[in-house]
């Protein structure tokens, strides 16, 4: 059996891994354990206290409302405008009497209706079938109620929550829960004079005895004993048993006045409140998963506390070792940037010591090795550049365009008119082509030049070629790129007129649309096939028969964007080829500076 080293003997990584746990990990689990159960169980107990204090003002509340309601029953039975309105035959002698009394009582239920808000209507009918119904005028089934009012023999009885129709909107109907009060003679109280109903709204009672009470945390509602659910924040609940009938047997049959129980997988706690002398529950519940939403906080500080705690004890393991590896690997980061061929590889120097020396030196090997390659670099440019220009001034191409305008003007001297206007089409050709050193040309200088080149053509073309090229006004000025036109020419006569010896019809044309320029290039050659062609534009790789075309539409896309391009339209007659360039319309230098750089709308 080996035997155990001794402490003093470690390494000191595991000294350090070792005080670590003991120090730093272990402390501060153990404190945020403890603070974690304490502060569940504080913020559980003030949960419940604030769901306590809730309920009691919210069955202030009802408890008011049921009062004020029985009271205006109850003054029904004293008041002589009511009596008279219910007791008082319709005779004639009595109609003044009887109106009179009747605006005295709309008077009485408009007032209850305005300074009500669950007030919802008032009915009074007398055994003179005197009727008289204010408020929201609904119609519905409410004869169980009456016959268990009458039944009470001129007590009041209150109904369950129950659906009425209203009478000038037939499919709205509001839930309503009422007071029904058979009112009596005033000295032979068992003689029926009348019949009063007060309806509550059950929404907006809701709203009154739970405002400022309950929240989107806290379900407040009023239950029943027999468990049928009086009033709810949720209506489909209201006037029916309640969804979980555990939890009614636990209301009804706990002494405790706080209790949990569990419902579709999740925990509640219940604070209940009961009514003693009107068999009535109030309820207030609260998920526990409120409560440990609650504790979220906690448990990012505890994480935080933890996180620190590991920071802090890793920093001080490890910060010796950190000093000497840190510059070691930027070393070997800088030194592996080099040999990838990056010459902007740099060590950042902290120190003096023999590790800064060593990064010192790099730097300056660095800095050496690109001086050098910088040196021969340019060296190499200048060669070439020297060489170019050797190559250039063996050819000039203004001595080739000067040399042509004088053989031209020598032509017309010798009466060849046709050789002297072909050589004039082919000084246009190198005149457009140089245009000072510049890629952009204006729309109008390159339709002549592609009238030029097509004037040329035909001398060696068999047959009968005829050309159109139109213009719209206002776009002649527009700049275009140079030499996009002339390729489409040569693809109609290099391929569309290969086998077409009759008649040769090239038809160019430019407008505008929108904010851009269409330009279409019609002939009535061959012809290509249009799906295979335009599936070749967009593809990377083109064969020999695509290339000028996938040239001219790359360059455009590149410029402009995908919103510009090439494409091959379907001809009206299906006979020959009808290309379409989209460009955008550029009027002036500026506007091309802003549209390459994307700086345009």
């Amino acid at each position: 059996m080996e035997k155990w080293i001794p402490l003093q003997n470690w390494s000191l990584k595991w000294k350090s891994v070792i005080m670590f746990l003991l120090l730093v990990i272990t402390p501060t689990m153990t404190i945020g354990i403890m603070v974690y159960y304490q502060t569940n169980e504080i913020l559980k107990r003030q949960v419940i206290d604030t769901a306590s204090r809730n309920l009691i003002h919210v069955e202030s509340n009802f408890l008011n409302v049921q009062e004020e309601i029985e009271d205006i029953s109850g003054y029904v039975i004293y008041s002589n405008e009511f009596r008279d309105f219910m007791t008082l035959t319709t005779h004639d002698d009595n109609y003044n009497e009887i109106y009179k009394n009747q605006n005295q009582i709309k008077g009485f239920i408009t007032f209850h209706l305005t300074n009500k808000p669950y007030f919802h209507s008032m009915v009074v009918e007398g055994v003179n079938d005197n009727y008289l119904e204010f408020g929201d005028l609904v119609q519905g089934d409410e004869t169980e109620w009456i016959e268990k009012a009458v039944g009470n023999e001129g007590l009041f009885i209150w109904s369950s929550p129950y659906t009425m129709e209203r009478r000038i909107w037939s499919n709205d109907e509001v839930s309503v829960i009422s007071l029904f009060r058979v009112i009596n003679h005033l000295y032979d109280i068992k003689r029926p004079v009348g019949m009063v109903t007060i309806r509550l709204d059950e929404r907006e009672l809701y709203d009154y005895v739970t405002n400022g009470f309950s929240d989107n945390t806290h379900e407040t509602f009023v239950i029943k004993k027999d468990g049928e659910v009086l009033l709810h924040e949720e209506p489909s609940y209201v006037g029916a048993r309640y969804r979980d009938e555990n939890f009614v047997k636990q209301l009804t049959t706990s002494n405790e006045d706080v209790f949990s129980y569990e419902l579709d997988g999740e925990v509640y706690y219940a604070v209940k409140q009961k009514i003693e002398d009107r068999e009535l529950f109030l309820v207030s519940m609260v998920k526990e998963e409120y409560i440990l939403a609650e504790l979220a906080g906690i448990r990012l500080t505890m994480k935080i506390m933890i996180g620190m705690g590991v920071f802090i004890g890793v920093l001080a393991v490890f910060i010796s070792i950190l000093m000497i590896i840190r510059p070691i690997l930027e070393l070997t980061n800088e030194t592996k940037k080099l040999e990838d061929g990056d010459f902007q590889a740099n060590v950042k120097i902290r120190s003096h010591d023999e590790i800064g020396k060593l990064g010192i030196r790099f730097n300056k090997m660095v800095k050496q090795i690109q001086r050098l390659i910088e040196t021969k670099y340019k060296l190499e440019i200048e060669n070439k550049e020297s060489e170019l220009q050797a190559l250039q001034s063996q050819i000039n191409p203004h001595f080739l365009y000067n040399t042509l305008d004088m053989i031209r003007w020598t032509a017309r001297l010798e009466n060849a008119a046709e050789t002297g206007k072909s050589i004039e089409d082919l000084s246009r050709l190198f005149r457009i082509n140089l245009n000072n050193g510049k890629l952009w040309i204006q729309l109008k200088d390159e339709m002549k030049y592609v009238h030029s080149y097509i004037e040329l053509q035909k001398k060696r073309l068999p047959g009968k070629t005829n050309v159109l090229i139109v213009m719209e006004s206002g776009i002649e000025n527009a700049l275009v790129m140079k030499i996009i036109l002339q390729p489409l020419a040569e693809n109609s006569i290099k391929h569309g007129f290969k086998n077409n010896g009759n008649s040769k019809r090239v038809y160019i044309r430019a407008y505008r649309n929108g904010d851009g320029i269409n330009i279409d290039v019609i002939d009535n050659g061959t012809g290509l096939e249009v799906r295979k062609t335009n599936e070749k534009l967009s593809r990377k790789h083109e064969d020999e028969s695509g290339f000028g075309l996938k040239n001219i539409n790359d360059r455009i896309v590149n410029a402009f964007g995908s919103d510009y391009g090439l494409k091959l339209i379907e001809p009206a007659n299906r006979q020959g080829t009808h290309v379409q360039l989209f460009i955008p319309f550029i009027c002036s230098e500026e506007d091309l500076k802003k549209i390459l750089k994307r700086e345009d709308k």
